[in-house]
């Protein structure tokens, strides 16, 4: 059987101390464009389903039950009215 030699002497010693910091950390990767999005601030497509009902897949039936887009019509004429914000 052959005779493994003393670890410690072929392993790279390992690093000891604190980790080095980046001086600038990363910036979050940049957010997608929603085009025609809902009020609830997703798009068309986070209310499209394979199952009936238009409700927002990503915040839930709760708190968006509908696609209500946020730049209709008739939210753009409350917004210069001043009844909606």
């Amino acid at each position: 059987m052959p005779v493994i030699p003393d670890l410690e002497s072929i392993l790279p010693e390992q690093r000891r101390g604190p980790r080095p910091v980046p001086a600038d950390p990363p910036q979050p990767p940049a957010q997608r464009t929603v085009a025609n999005p809902c009020t609830c601030g997703h798009g068309p497509e986070a209310h499209e389903h394979y199952r009936p009902g238009s409700d927002c897949g990503a915040c839930g039936r709760n708190a968006c039950r509908e696609y209500r887009p946020a730049n209709s019509g008739w939210r753009r004429l409350l917004r210069g009215l001043g009844l909606r914000g």
